[in-house]
């Protein structure tokens, strides 16, 4: 069998996927600033720690997005009481709306790549890439540097 290399196919939807998400969300925020305000509740505080860890980045990159999206007004950071060393981030009703509108354009992206596929085939679509996403994890896991449990 001669087939295209599925990283390639993996790597082209990748990029596109942040070319329109750019193209499509008017906003300053790029996909990876995006994605630290989707993981984050509504009324709840988080430890920055966690945030970090969860979404798979180093601490330097975690806090510098964190300082923009403080200073931008989309999320409060303020001293753990419990661990004086620790930030508790939480969203502002601006960032809880921004987290609407980015999901808004996610969803929208994800129904366009579904486009003319069957309920059957969309359930394949996610179960196949469940399964590369378990084979990455055998091969490189995400949970010994942070991970993307919940993305």
């Amino acid at each position: 069998m001669n087939h295209e290399r599925i990283t390639k196919k993996i790597g082209y939807l990748y990029w596109s996927n942040r070319t329109l998400f750019t193209r499509m969300f008017p906003h300053p925020l790029g996909p990876g600033q995006a994605v630290f305000l989707i993981c984050l509740t509504e009324n709840t505080e988080t430890r920055q720690e966690a945030l970090v860890s969860l979404i798979g980045v180093d601490k330097a990159i975690g806090t510098r997005v964190i300082r923009k999206l403080n200073e931008a007004g989309y999320i409060r950071r303020r001293r753990d009481p419990e661990n004086y060393r620790a930030y508790l981030i939480s969203l502002t009703d601006e960032g809880s709306t921004m987290k609407r509108v980015i999901l808004e354009t996610v969803d929208s992206i994800d129904e366009s790549l579904l486009q003319g596929f069957t309920d059957e085939e969309r359930i394949m679509a996610h179960n196949l890439l469940d399964r590369m996403r378990e084979n990455m994890r055998r091969i490189y896991p995400l949970r010994a540097r942070g991970g993307l449990e919940k993305i």
